[in-house]
């Protein structure tokens, strides 16, 4: 009998390792506050991200991918696949009581590490709580009592970029007055992937760029320059971040197993004005139009996807959900999980699987009465107090539309219904 047990057993854990093997490494990189007008790739005249091209060109670019219009109710939604009117509790908090992406994976056999912005509350125990095993990052605040305005507790409020102060796996760390906070937190994530490479790993990495405020990179030509010029160069050293990444992987022979999907938090500061193929686009952080919502997705998986440009929807709530089909992992089965997987998209086995997306944006804090809300597809917006644009022609939504045809009346009936759906909240 003992060694019949020892027999089955031996099978099993040649079955689970060869499930290991087949687990391909995630790498998720979510700028900050940079919108889809500064890549060029998607057509910018003012910023060179060679490296992000280059993802792009041999990977997935998406036409239409919308996160919330600012950074906290983004990265909630991006973490837990749900969507703001369900679980956003106050800015720089996110509840205890959420299962987030990393979750999924570590259940999944994954080794998990996030690096890079945090300001989501709570200490070492509640970033192990939320699935990752590894950490390095700037922006940490205690769960203090919640309030209208989020948190009150701004001890966490330290530099990022010049001489920064970090969170590094439980303890406080300061890598001196000539460390860059960005690179530093890069260079922890290289580190993770070299001692993790015989295992599936998720990195998630919340950049510390783009971020006001707008001062020099180590790589910037002078100290003294515009507010334009930092940013720009700012931006020129999140492409190079991601390019050391990229290399990394290469040299561990991780390459081909590993899929990198790049995406932004929310929309560019207004101090920025960008210029793109389309014209002028002055930066919409925290509106709720494109400039705001509107971000970059480039996601690369040598050998897998399709190399192509998408028209698909895609709004935050379908990272956790893709994020799961593509480890073999399960999805929370107690709560509502609003997003959808998009690896069919991906592997092309369908062009399409959402007819509209959807955006509940509560502000900094937490007021019903501040609240507003939309349903979109590619090319027509309605917001919840009726006002309907289209926006490919209107992207400023500066021209409400009123006399409608039949097309446009057909397709604004379609998002009324879709609006109510996506607002009844558990």
């Amino acid at each position: 009998m003992k060694i019949v047990l020892q027999f089955l057993s031996s099978i099993l854990l040649f079955a689970y390792s060869l499930s290991a093997d087949d687990k391909p490494n995630i790498v998720l990189i979510m700028a900050d506050d940079i919108g889809y007008e500064c890549f060029s790739s998607y057509g910018s005249k003012d910023y060179n991200t060679v490296n992000l091209d280059q993802l792009a060109a041999n990977g997935m670019r998406f036409k239409h991918c919308n996160s919330q219009p600012l950074c906290t109710p983004s990265r909630v939604q991006i973490l837990t696949g749900r969507y703001n009117n369900r679980n956003y509790r106050g800015f720089g908090w996110l509840d205890p009581k959420e299962i987030t992406f990393a979750n999924v994976l570590k259940d999944a056999g994954y080794e998990t590490c996030i690096a890079g912005k945090w300001q989501l509350g709570g200490n070492a125990e509640t970033i192990k709580k939320f699935g990752f095993d590894s950490f390095c990052l700037w922006n940490m605040h205690k769960y203090t009592k919640q309030d209208e305005d989020g948190m009150k507790d701004t001890s966490g409020w330290l530099q990022r970029f010049d001489n920064p102060t970090l969170f590094k796996d439980g303890e406080w760390y300061k890598p001196g007055k000539k460390a860059y906070g960005p690179q530093e937190c890069t260079d922890f994530i290289c580190d993770f992937i070299g001692k993790n490479k015989a295992k599936p790993f998720l990195v998630y990495y919340p950049m510390i760029l783009t971020h006001d405020p707008f001062v020099p990179t180590p790589d910037s030509a002078s100290r003294k320059q515009s507010k334009k010029q930092n940013f720009v160069d700012m931006t020129h050293y999140m492409d190079k971040l991601i390019g050391q990444i990229v290399k990394k992987l290469e040299q561990e022979g991780l390459r081909e197993k590993t899929i990198i999907l790049f995406t932004g938090d929310n929309g560019t500061h207004s101090l920025i004005e960008s210029e793109t193929k389309q014209g002028k686009i002055r930066g919409g952080k925290s509106k709720m139009t494109d400039a705001g919502t509107r971000v970059p997705l480039i996601i690369n998986w040598p050998g897998t996807i399709q190399n192509k440009v998408s028209d698909e929807l895609i709004d935050f709530s379908d990272v956790l959900p893709t994020l799961a089909e593509i480890a073999g992992a399960k999805t929370p089965k107690d709560r509502k999980i609003d997003g959808f997987s998009f690896l069919p998209v991906l592997k092309g086995q369908v062009s399409s699987r959402r007819d509209s997306i959807f955006c509940y944006y509560w502000g900094r804090g937490r007021d019903a009465k501040k609240t507003s809300s939309f349903v979109r597809n590619q090319n027509y917006k309605l917001y919840n107090d009726g006002r309907f644009y289209k926006i490919d022609s209107d992207v400023l939504e500066e021209s409400p539309l009123q006399d409608l045809n039949k097309e446009e009346l057909s397709i604004k009936e379609k998002l009324e219904k879709a609006l109510a759906n996506y607002l009844k909240a558990e």
